[in-house]
């Protein structure tokens, strides 16, 4: 360790020296020269080098004016004066130019002596350097004052308290002393308070001291352990710095830095096993994920980003989690925002989940878990009627495709929807550029997906992929009838079916697992994702929403009330917009038509927001609609807006007036 004292900082050029000899850096030399060297926390030394070491000179090296060391003068606090060489010879550095004076002195030299400022103990060194020149003499006087670690440091199990005078009095000259800045840091470097308090550091400033406070263990130091006697102890390493700038009668500033090392006392400890930190794994099914985190040490803390995102509480909840103290567990459906699609087959879609656990404090992966795997899709129907849909989804490798600019073989012939992740088509036989191929038992009806190509080539077209349905020619069926003629005219007799109806409420816009509870709490503005299902029917007949509202009492013709869905399309006075969702056909949903898809966000009623633990019911009229007969107002809705519009159904040819059914979902408010 060393001293470095100087006087009027004035920046100089050095460069290093052009021979090529190599010196041996004792101790010695090393006080006398500034350098130094220490080891860190993982064995790396790291050297230190002042640009006024003995081994670099001043690229320009302006006029001295003839003056020159003579002497130097110690108080200890007798006054000692020594020659140039002298002081030299027993590891002092001198270097001077006509800005500025170095003097490099060791913590250990005889020449430093012990002084109690304000009632801490600081070891201090005092010199005044003589110069002469033909005609001339004149000495600077200079001091250096640096703390001990005994007497200034005090310690308990949690944390370690530095105190350093506010007023060093071995380096100020006048009665007139104003303190101006105070800064922190840590190994030379300066933290700003941000930094400080991400690290729990702590610093204030009283009449007499600045007191910092570190916590044991914190970032920026390092533990140290042994093993004496069959016990366990451990010591806590760190290198704190403080900067302090002050003036003294209005003309003279003076900017102080310290470094002081400090080392707690080695402690014993209880033995801590350490695992493995937590790590993750996982699989899937035939239409989810399945991620599953251990815990590993506790107290480990972590982080958790299923694809992009980070794992919240909202997140938490639509994944399923689940938690039994060492493990949790979560649920992605494989069609989730958050997996990434990395190919399309012609039955099956890739999908990966990417999950990763970090450190709060660093953002460094603790553990990265990969899983990707095959899910079955019918990605295109053929329907007997001649209908064909088909469902486009975007690929990882092709992040910027916009799914809205996908086309059939005719341009004119888009999506009935899309979004960020997906595009729905729905076409006939004889449309859209379908072609029709005969072969020997079937009938080929084939068509293409396109992206047009940039407008300087909008000429060409890149193919995506093909969409392809097949139609047996030698499918029979037989056909009762006899030629008995018709004796009445026929006519419809009245009757009644009952049609089963259920609505559900949905964790996530993915529609695949539902909530059982009477009823489900909420919080403001949380996605409701509503299903409404005719389960007792088929292909031929749709379901088609008529209005939809809320209340806040069990009766369907209670005050207030708030309407979402209005003649079968979103409220536009509503100011959480009604959002309508496509139903695709998949492994439950054998028949879309007989489901519709809504999404609100969770709101409360003006009159009762300040009781919002209140219970909010969901009720909705329905019509059943024949869908190869769309007539009537109810079952062909048109909407002004194109992403809440109802497709057209007509209504089943019934003599007895249609009948509704009004459903009821329980839905308790919560908020945060």
């Amino acid at each position: 360790l060393i001293l470095l004292i100087v006087v009027e900082n004035v920046e100089t050029q050095k460069k290093p020296s052009i021979n090529n000899s190599t010196n041996l850096l004792t101790q010695s030399l090393a006080s006398q020269c500034g350098f130094s060297m220490k080891i860190d926390q993982l064995g790396n030394a790291m050297i230190f080098a002042s640009l006024q070491n003995c081994f670099a000179e001043n690229v320009k090296r302006p006029s001295d004016a003839g003056f020159t060391i003579k002497a130097l003068v110690f108080f200890t606090p007798e006054e000692r004066i020594m020659k140039v060489k002298e002081a030299q010879r027993r590891g002092y550095g001198i270097s001077n130019t006509p800005t500025r004076l170095v003097l490099r002195a060791p913590l250990s030299s005889p020449e430093t002596y012990i002084q109690t400022v304000a009632g801490l103990p600081m070891k201090v060194l005092k010199t005044s350097t003589i110069f002469e020149n033909k005609w001339l003499a004149t000495q600077i006087d200079a001091a250096a004052a640096c703390p001990v670690m005994e007497g200034s440091v005090s310690f308990t199990p949690h944390s370690i308290s530095w105190f350093l005078p506010r007023r060093i009095d071995p380096l100020i000259s006048s009665g007139q002393f104003k303190l101006l800045e105070v800064h922190m840091g840590v190994d030379g470097q300066r933290l700003d308070v941000a930094k400080m308090a991400a690290r729990r550091y702590s610093m204030s400033v009283n009449d007499l001291y600045i007191i910092t406070e570190i916590p044991i263990g914190a970032v920026g130091g390092h533990f140290k352990s042994r093993v004496q006697d069959g016990q366990y102890f451990t010591a806590y390493t760190i290198e704190p710095m403080l900067e302090l700038f002050w003036s003294e009668d209005s003309k003279k500033d003076t900017r102080y830095k310290v470094l002081l090392p400090i080392t707690t006392p080695f402690l014993p400890q209880p033995p801590r096993v350490i695992d493995m930190p937590p790590s993750v794994s996982g699989g899937c099914d035939y239409q989810n994920f399945y991620i599953l985190v251990k815990y590993g040490t506790p107290g480990f803390n972590f982080k958790t980003l299923v694809g992009k995102r980070m794992l919240t509480p909202n997140l938490a909840q639509q994944y399923n989690f689940m938690d039994n103290g060492t493990h949790f567990s979560v649920t992605v459906p494989f069609l989730a925002l958050d997996v990434e699609i990395e190919a399309v087959e012609k039955s099956s879609i890739r999908s990966r989940l990417d999950v990763s656990l970090r450190s709060p404090d660093t953002l460094d992966n603790i553990d990265t878990f990969a899983v990707a795997c095959d899910f079955f899709s019918t990605l295109t129907e053929c329907f007997p009627n001649g209908t064909i849909t088909t469902l486009a989804v975007k690929l990882e490798s092709v992040p910027s495709l916009q799914l809205s600019q996908l086309t059939l073989r005719d341009p004119s012939c888009g999506p009935s929807y899309s979004d960020d992740r997906y595009a729905y088509f729905v076409f006939t036989g004889n449309s859209c550029g379908t072609t029709r191929t005969f072969l020997p038992t079937m009938m080929l009806y084939e068509n293409e997906i396109f992206l047009p190509a940039p407008a300087m080539e909008s000429n060409s077209k890149t193919e995506e992929f093909k969409v392809a349905c097949y139609f047996d020619l030698h499918t029979n069926r037989a056909v009762a009838f006899n030629n008995r003629p018709r004796r009445s005219k026929p006519f419809a007799e009245n009757g009644i079916e009952e049609l089963h109806v259920k609505m559900r409420l949905a964790l996530d816009d993915s529609y695949s697992t539902f909530y059982r509870a009477d009823y489900i709490a909420k919080y403001l503005q949380q996605p409701l994702y509503f299903e409404v299902e005719l389960t007792t029917s088929g292909n031929s007949v749709s379901l088609e929403l008529v209005d939809c509202w809320a209340t806040l009492e069990d009766d369907r013709t209670s005050l207030p009330k708030w309407d979402l869905i209005i003649n079968g399309c979103a409220n536009p006075r509503n100011p959480h917009k009604v959002i309508f969702h496509p139903v695709f056909p998949d492994t439950r949903v054998q028949h879309p038509s007989n489901f519709k898809r809504f999404e609100i966000p969770m709101f409360a009623f003006t009159k009762d927001e300040n009781n919002l633990s209140r219970q909010v019911f969901v009720h909705c009229d329905v019509v059943v609609c024949d869908a190869t007969n769309p007539v009537g107002r109810a079952c062909n809705v048109t909407c002004s807006d194109q992403d809440a519009e109802m497709k057209g159904r007509r209504s089943l040819n019934l003599t007895s007036p249609l009948h509704t059914k009004v459903f009821h979902l329980l839905l308790r408010q919560g908020m945060e």
